[in-house]
């Protein structure tokens, strides 16, 4: 059981430095890539300003990262995020994708930090589903329950939260509720996770 659920977790994102179950860091969308432009926290205060210099610096981390959702280098992606966030340091945005990146690294307190500052910036759903990750990267399962809990709460909509919820399950042995996760996140509009698990016989 423990080989499978390391089998899972490597299937699903790959805890240490590779691909994400998801297309981008902040969307759950996996059809397009949005411009870097239209990668904003829902609820950003209308009278806060985008600065063009952090916005460009974001638009090349966002290069790093593939279709598939692979950080193909979370340390240079991770240095453009150092700048953006330099340039504007209220936007979550970066904060989120450096979390990310830093978690690819190894570096899993600094990328809580990271997902803390986003969260306190903007409590999206999103952003407490990244925190999430990253705690099930901290081998932390009941901080991740907790942050996915809160992210339910605040949008039950968003299909990273059972993405992510689903590695926690699995590792824990209990596929079926990991199954019905990867379910849901693909009634969602996020299949790509479910396609995977289903492919490599773990659900059906």
């Amino acid at each position: 059981m423990k080989h499978l659920a390391l089998c899972v977790l490597s299937l699903l994102m790959l805890a240490g430095c590779s691909k994400l179950p998801f297309s981008l860091p902040f969307t759950g969308n996996e059809e397009t890539t949005p411009p870097a432009a239209e990668v904003r926290q829902p609820d950003r205060k209308a009278t806060y300003g985008v600065s063009p210099e952090a916005q460009s610096y974001l638009a090349q981390a966002l290069e790093y990262w593939t279709a598939s959702g692979e950080c193909t280098n979370p340390e240079q992606a991770a240095a453009l995020l150092d700048k953006a966030i330099s340039a504007d340091p209220l936007d979550p945005a970066p904060y989120l994708m450096r979390s990310l990146a830093l978690s690819d690294l190894g570096y899993f307190n600094e990328a809580f930090d990271d997902a803390t500052r986003a969260i306190r910036l903007s409590p999206t759903a999103q952003a407490y589903a990244t925190r999430g990750l990253v705690c099930l990267k901290q081998h932390q399962p009941e901080g991740a329950r907790r942050d996915f809990a809160y992210a339910e709460k605040i949008n039950p909509g968003e299909p990273l939260i059972y993405v992510y919820r689903s590695a926690g399950a699995f590792l824990e042995g209990k596929n079926s509720e990991a199954c019905d996760d990867l379910k849901r996140a693909c009634e969602l509009g996020h299949c790509r996770p479910w396609n995977t698990a289903t492919d490599n016989g773990l659900c059906r």
